[in-house]
């Protein structure tokens, strides 16, 4: 069969630095075989850099001041002058400025996807009734609701999304980027002043209250403070100088490395021996998945892919979900302890996180999704 002719598709997200939202617009934009330019509201950074690099159509609104009064308008603006066949929203302020635009526009296809919808929450905010109706009023002007995982459409149907709307997609890895690499690790190592024989622990995430970076820290100053260990944190946030005085107070800061936004996550992560995710708010635990794709045994508190593709090994430990306080420390330090006395040994991906979350898969769904709705609207 003779694939559709290529769609204009404009991708609208709130900002491209190092989150999983932003890095899976990467992906898809990377492979699809539709024609893309993404304009993000508030501003670029790690990822939207990449992205030029690699020769993808990449610009900012700007929403300071006076403008952000006018941003539906001025949003609707750029969108027309690509007359797109698609637009394609990402994270809630896109979706609160990027559906009424690309309505104003005239787009013929709306498609939004969620990547942050948690059962008391929404990318930190809690679920108020006033934000509900604002959201459920905005997703009928959408044509298709794009659900990053079973979970999240089960989340999207409990706050009133009908089910007949919702379409899931699940993340997309690029599994074979995140093979380790014995060059990547000496070189990471190198950068960060640490040897072969350091033992160094990581994690991956945005450094926001949602995160729980600082559980993280606090299960981990004992081994730290030992010297028998590092920390090291990728990404970046508005919690950084909480960590870091944190940190302090604990006295290991110069155990704890914080490396900012990072383009080379795969290098980062085979650097690690180990990663722990303390986040108990997921839709889909990208950090879990792709440190698994990377081979490293990993501690986590919650991870819907992981649960969804029924995934069983020894090397991924799940939280006790439970544990809080005092008790939830020394269950993460205890799961560190343990995987980390079976030695710092790589492992096979499991197989079915690779047959069901590989990249190619995610963007054929995406494309044929495009094309689908394209042809229904006329």
């Amino acid at each position: 069969m003779t694939p559709a002719a290529p769609l204009r598709v404009v991708h609208v997200i709130t900002t491209l630095t190092t989150g999983g939202a932003e890095r899976q617009l990467e992906s898809i934009v990377g492979r699809t075989r539709h024609q893309t330019a993404t304009i993000c509201l508030y501003g670029s950074g790690t990822v939207g850099d990449a992205m030029v690099a690699s020769g993808q159509r990449v610009e900012v609104l700007g929403m300071d001041g006076w403008r952000k009064a006018v941003a539906v308008f001025r949003l609707a603006a750029r969108i027309r002058r690509y007359r797109p066949d698609v637009v394609h929203v990402h994270l809630l302020a896109a979706q609160l400025w990027g559906i009424p635009a690309a309505r104003l526009a005239g787009v013929p296809v709306i498609v939004s996807s969620e990547h942050s919808l948690m059962a008391t929450t929404i990318e930190g905010r809690p679920l108020s009734a006033w934000l509900r109706r604002l959201y459920l009023a905005l997703e009928r002007l959408t044509t298709r609701t794009v659900a990053v995982s079973a979970t999240t459409r089960e989340r999207l149907v409990a706050w009133g999304v009908r089910p007949a709307r919702i379409e899931v997609v699940d993340n997309g890895i690029e599994f074979e980027a995140l093979r380790f690499s014995s060059t990547a690790r000496a070189s990471v190592r190198a950068e960060l002043g640490l040897d072969e024989q350091a033992v160094v622990v990581g994690a991956v995430g945005r450094l926001d209250a949602v995160k729980r970076m600082d559980r993280l820290v606090r299960a981990l100053a004992p081994r730290l403070r030992s010297g028998d260990a590092w920390l090291a944190v990728a990404g970046d946030g508005p919690l950084r100088p909480e960590l870091e005085a944190l940190a302090t107070e604990l006295g290991v800061a110069d155990r704890v490395l914080l490396l900012g936004a990072r383009p080379d996550v795969p290098a980062v992560l085979s650097a690690l021996d180990l990663l722990v995710s303390p986040s108990r708010d997921e839709t889909f635990g990208m950090a879990v998945v792709e440190a698994l794709g990377s081979g490293l045994p990993v501690v986590y508190a919650q991870c819907p892919a992981i649960d969804e593709a029924q995934v069983q090994c020894s090397w991924a430990v799940e939280l006790p979900p439970g544990a809080d306080g005092d008790d939830e420390l020394l269950a993460i330090s205890g799961a560190v302890d343990d995987l980390l006395a079976h030695g710092r040994t790589r492992h096979p991906a499991p197989g079915r996180l690779v047959e069901r979350y590989g990249i190619a898969s995610t963007v054929e769904r995406l494309d044929s999704l495009y094309d689908e709705l394209r042809a229904a609207a006329g």
